[in-house]
């Protein structure tokens, strides 16, 4: 079989199947490599599948739903923003289409595992293969400007480094926060702003907001049922369709509108912590197996699984902050200077997009909002730049454009100043800049290596009164 052939292959598994069925395989993989029982590791890969296969059902259905209202907010404000978001579905399609796309592919999956088993990091990263699409969209974009394949490999594998490194960083901070224990989140897309989160989280909390007691719970115990998830997205639900239908609320076909985006937004706050308990059960198995093999081997290695990103999206403290940064990033996108990009269907990926910001502070919905607006706000500017050459490469792979004159990106993808700025390190293709972005990176992993118990330590502690 020739290598281009096999490469196709995996591109084809991947995009047919998705993650709702890969990830579930290698965890069934990986649970009997634990030496779980064939039917506990069947069981949990079933509910693995099931949980995740529930995620993408209600964030697609409240998608359907929501996309229309956000459609007609942009319609009353009449602005003309030309970069379109398509969202991360369509864009992991295009990643997968593309020849960097099929290349990286076995490059990733040999170099996760790789790294993983020489102790390079203790998170294994290969479970969720799936979202290597992101530093796909990076290679292919570099590809497309420079017609260097080695120079895209260099950035991708560069790319996955520092997510690596982040995310293990990050990795005990968002397995105790999100309650799945020995696991982590590696969505490149979202661990890029880690280093961010941190220092905003600092800031913030010198400034007084860690003494804001703004989270789910307390909002739960100071409102009753004014503070609850549910009642929230009911408000926000509302207020989003309000503002999107002002100029028609004397027709009856308008409140029908408002209604179902209120009670939509209240359900999948009520719907997501439902799911995504039955997402958690899949890895009680796995952590069993996991606390056995480490007690009978006396090494005790802290290693962590990388699990799907929609296993936080319905965490509470996670959807709040994210739907009430649905208005304020639309807001934004429309007074920026610089930005061209109109938010649209990664809007209700925004829960995904600021799990970091809420597990490092957390749970403080006041720090999460701030942050996520400031960096996703400086990242609609960033993407601005990337829309035409991302609009090129989506266009070689067969995406067909809604209409000529525009151009196409996903904000939850390529909102990310960090990421981009690797990229540009590589754009640059002056070997001082990229060598230099490298050697970041190893100072960073060594300065790590040396210090992991003082910062993991930090992370677990810093601003934790504001949830007492």
């Amino acid at each position: 079989m020739e290598i281009g052939a096999f490469f196709q292959g995996l591109s084809d598994v991947f995009s047919t199947l998705g993650a709702a069925v890969f990830v579930p395989a290698m965890l069934f993989i990986i649970a009997k490599i634990m030496g779980v029982a064939t039917k506990k590791a069947f069981n949990s890969a079933l509910l693995c599948a099931v949980g995740l296969t529930g995620f993408n059902l209600v964030i697609g259905s409240y998608g359907g739903i929501i996309a229309p209202v956000v459609s007609q907010m942009v319609t009353n404000a009449n602005v003309n923003l030309p970069v379109m978001d398509t969202g991360w579905q369509s864009t992991s399609v295009i990643a997968y289409s593309t020849t960097v796309g099929l290349v990286f592919i076995g490059i990733a999956i040999l170099l996760q595992i790789a790294l993983f088993f020489v102790k390079w990091t203790n998170v294994f990263m290969a479970s969720d293969l799936w979202n290597n699409y992101s530093f796909m969209v990076w290679g292919s974009m570099l590809y497309a400007i420079t017609d260097n394949m080695w120079l895209a490999l260099g950035l991708m594998v560069l790319q996955n480094l520092y997510v690596l490194l982040f995310s293990e960083m990050a990795a005990k901070r968002w397995s105790t926060y999100y309650g799945y224990p020995n696991c982590c989140m590696t969505a490149p897309h979202h661990l890029e702003s880690l280093p961010f989160a941190v220092l905003i989280n600092l800031l913030l909390g010198k400034i007084g907001f860690n003494k804001i007691r703004l989270d789910a719970q307390t909002l739960q115990k100071r409102f009753g049922l004014l503070g609850e998830p549910m009642f929230i997205g009911l408000v926000v639900g509302a207020l989003i369709a309000f503002i999107g239908y002002w100029n028609q609320l004397g027709q009856l076909a308008t409140w029908g509108v408002i209604t179902s985006s209120a009670i939509s937004t209240a359900a999948v706050m009520a719907v997501f912590p439902r799911v995504a308990a039955i997402f958690a059960s899949a890895f009680t198995s796995l952590t069993d197996a996991y606390k056995s093999r480490a007690q009978k081997s006396g090494q005790g290695r802290d290693w962590y699984l990388s699990i799907n990103d929609a296993a936080g999206y319905g965490e509470p403290n996670t959807l709040v902050s994210g739907i009430i940064l649905m208005p304020v990033m639309l807001a934004l996108a429309f007074v920026l200077p610089g930005n061209q990009v109109l938010p649209m269907l990664d809007l209700v990926a925004l829960p995904y997009m600021v799990e970091i910001f809420v597990c490092v502070s957390h749970g403080n919905i006041a720090k999460s909002v701030v942050a996520g607006a400031i960096w996703f706000g400086l990242g609609l500017i960033v993407a601005t730049q990337f829309a035409p050459v991302f609009t090129e490469v989506a266009v070689g792979a067969g995406f067909q454009l809604p209409q000529e004159g525009i151009y196409v990106m996903s904000m939850g993808i390529m909102c990310h100043p960090l990421i981009a700025g690797i990229f540009l390190a590589f754009l640059s293709q002056n070997p001082i800049i990229i060598l230099a972005v490298v050697a970041l990176y190893f100072a960073a992993y060594y300065l790590f290596r040396q210090n992991r118990v003082k910062l993991v330590d930090f992370l677990e502690n810093y601003g934790v009164e504001q949830s007492a």
